[in-house]
């Protein structure tokens, strides 16, 4: 009688040890269905990158004589390198160019607020066809020094992701 009951009890507290066990391994996971915002709209590929491209430049303001404008162009590239057109939130920050560091970026002079193209029409407002781009005028609100570098850095927030990339430009007048 005695050997039935330890037998039972070690069967219980085995059996027990053994679904906590698979609980404690298994436990509590959600799934990796995407939410609506991870999946870009039907027909777009997917963003890999971004560029800011190289006919950016500094250009004079229509409405201030003695104001100047950068304007630029954002390209969203995918996996093969082919420029594509998707809603996102840009961001554009503006640095004195610091020349001996690996970093190129020196003091923060200017962050824009940030552009917004996940609306249609302010999406289509912006975008370029024949330059595969968005384009951007960002107001400067201070007189720059003639000759010396800048770095502009656009960010681009995309499917949770964040895609960065670095322009230096040199003011010329």
């Amino acid at each position: 009688m005695r050997t039935y009951k330890n037998m039972r009890s070690f069967f219980f507290s085995g059996w027990f040890f053994a679904v906590s066990l698979l609980t404690v391994v298994a436990g509590c996971r959600t799934s990796n269905m995407p939410t609506p915002s991870d999946v870009l709209p039907e027909g777009s590929l997917a963003v890999d990158r971004i560029r800011i491209s190289a006919i950016t430049e500094f250009v004079p303001d229509p409405t201030a004589a003695d104001r100047v404008n950068i304007k630029t162009l954002v390209e969203l590239l995918n996996a093969s390198g082919s420029a594509t057109q998707a809603p996102c939130v840009l961001r554009f920050e503006f640095y004195e160019f610091h020349p001996r560091a690996s970093d190129p970026r020196g003091r923060r002079l200017l962050i824009w607020p940030n552009q917004n193209l996940s609306d249609p029409d302010t999406n289509k407002e912006h975008w370029k066809e024949f330059l595969r781009g968005y384009e951007f005028f960002l107001p400067l609100e201070f007189r720059l020094e003639r000759g010396r570098k800048y770095v502009l850095e656009a960010t681009c927030l995309i499917n949770q992701r964040r895609y960065s990339d670095f322009f230096n430009i040199q003011y010329q007048p």
